[in-house]
């Protein structure tokens, strides 16, 4: 979590003192996610296979040597140890079961479900406090909703200005960068 001293990260991209600076910091400093060129990309967009990745990272990066890959759709990439981890412990499924889109953009909705059962994996305990619902919480899918309202009850995941969570939108690199320091 972003707190005490935190190096400084110059990435071309990210604006001092915007709002997810000390997150992208964070990150980065700690090696879940890396910068884009010689920025960092901030408000591009997360893919599955990103997503799988940085929370490898987060486990300690443990060996898969033993998962059979049962994703026809990948390759051998920067995102495959991670892949099969994820879906060895069943954090993330494949869009079928035969494909695991790495390069599928993620929604937000969809990335808090990951986050979610990163969690449980990990053992990370989310504290509940009472939170208003969402504006648009009738439009989050039922397979996702318990894991939005977990993650935004334990104060990991929060919504837009206008109190929707916008569950279908992409989530962006710095709004994982922000979601990773509160979990």
């Amino acid at each position: 979590k972003p707190a005490g001293r935190i190096s400084i990260v110059k990435y071309t991209d990210v604006v001092p003192g915007k709002w997810y600076e000390k997150a992208v910091n964070y990150v980065s400093d700690n090696g879940l996610m890396n910068g884009v060129g010689t920025g960092f990309n901030p408000d591009g967009a997360l893919t599955r296979g990103m997503l799988v990745t940085i929370l490898y990272r987060a486990a300690g990066s443990p060996s898969v040597s033993s998962v059979t890959n049962p994703f026809k759709d990948t390759k051998s990439d920067y995102y495959t140890n991670a892949m099969l981890w994820a879906y060895k412990n069943s954090i993330v499924t494949g869009t079928s079961a035969t494909t695991f889109d790495p390069a599928a953009e993620i929604s937000r909705q969809d990335m808090a479900v990951m986050l979610y059962n990163y969690a449980q994996q990990a053992g990370v305990q989310l504290e509940q406090t009472t939170v208003t619902p969402f504006t648009d919480e009738g439009s989050i899918a039922a397979y996702a909703l318990p894991a939005v309202q977990a993650l935004h009850s334990a104060g990991v995941i929060s919504g837009m200005p206008d109190g929707s969570f916008q569950p279908q939108a992409t989530t962006t690199r710095e709004q994982a960068c922000v979601v990773l320091c509160a979990l």
